[in-house]
This record gives C-alpha cells, sequence and structure tokens, in this order.
C-alpha cells in the first residue's frame, strides 16, 4: 500500500508538472459522485456541513453575447451562462501539491463528466475554464490542450487555500 501510494504521489507530481494552466491527470476508476457518498453517510456531523454549489464554466477574457462579467484582480472574466461540469459530475477532491511548491486542487471525475470535459475542452483549446463555489470564482487556468483524463487540477496560491477548496468542495467545511 506504501509502494501505491508513493507512486502514486510522483506519478500525481510528474503529471501536474507536464501541463501548465488547467492540469489533467492519469484516468481515475469509478467512485460514486461527491454528493451520493455524503447522502450515504448519514451522520450528524453531516447535517453541520456547508455544502456550497460547485461548477466549471467556460470562460474567456473578452466580452460576448450571453457571458456574464465576473470582476478579478487581473481585470474581467466572462462566463457562460451554464456549467460544463457541476458537484455530481466530481467524484473526489483533494489538495495537492508539487516539488517546485506549487499547491493544487485536485479533482476527480465521474465517467461522463470526463467525457463531456474532454469534449469540450478539445474544441476550447486557449479559452478559461473557470472554478466556482459558492458564488466564488476561485481559478480560472487557460485551457492548454484537450483535457480528457478525468482528473483537473487548478493552481492556488498555497496549501492552506488548497485544503480550504477541497474540503468546501467535498462539503466538509465546518460551518
Amino acid at each position: 500500500m506504501h509502494v501505491t501510494t508513493r507512486f502514486s504521489a510522483l506519478f500525481l507530481l510528474f503529471s501536474l508538472l507536464v501541463l501548465a494552466g488547467c492540469q489533467n491527470l492519469p484516468s481515475a476508476s469509478r467512485t460514486a459522485p461527491l454528493d451520493t457518498q455524503q447522502a450515504a453517510s448519514g451522520s450528524t456531523a453531516d447535517a453541520m456541513r456547508i455544502v456550497q454549489p460547485v461548477a466549471i464554466y467556460l470562460a474567456q477574457s473578452a466580452p460576448g453575447d450571453q457571458l456574464v462579467a465576473v470582476p478579478v484582480p487581473e481585470g474581467t472574466v466572462y462566463l457562460h451562462t451554464r456549467p460544463i461540469l457541476a458537484r455530481e459530475d466530481l467524484t473526489e477532491a483533494a489538495a495537492l501539491s508539487d516539488r517546485q511548491g506549487g499547491h493544487f486542487v485536485g479533482l476527480r471525475l465521474t465517467p461522463a463528466g470526463a467525457e463531456r470535459l474532454g469534449a469540450v475542452s478539445r474544441q476550447n483549446i486557449g479559452g478559461l475554464l473557470a472554478l466556482v463555489i459558492g458564488r466564488e470564482l476561485v481559478a480560472a487556468p487557460r485551457i492548454s490542450g484537450t483535457l480528457d483524463r478525468g482528473i483537473l487540477a487548478f493552481e492556488v496560491p498555497s496549501a492552506e487555500v488548497a485544503a480550504d477548496l477541497a474540503a468546501r468542495i467535498r462539503g466538509d467545511a465546518p460551518q
């Protein structure tokens, strides 16, 4: 188990280094979506969780018809009105880091979500992929290639931010 974990970590780090911006990693095994896992657990601690909406949108840096303007420190990002992925398309969220000190939020997708993301990213290379939690835009990296492996990684400024965002995505954030 320790060897598998170590190998997985090394493979994950290598994959993160290969792609800039919006990362994709090796294909995932089939597991239940995050919201199904939460509903199945049924403990009193679950009742205390804040479960915010999670969505991933296509976005761009130029205004256009039927786009929503979102101000960011560097200017404005324009999101499409319909998400391409939502919480039910996610099976796992985790805080990750690489050897160069980069920090990421890793998302594992359902097979249907992975297929949808692959098709959309193939047609929108150079566009932006915006991660929105609640009503907060938390990351919007550029799509550098087809994202067809069922895993995404969004770079964030620190390990603490990565852990907080992963907890919010999973619905583990304390109230």
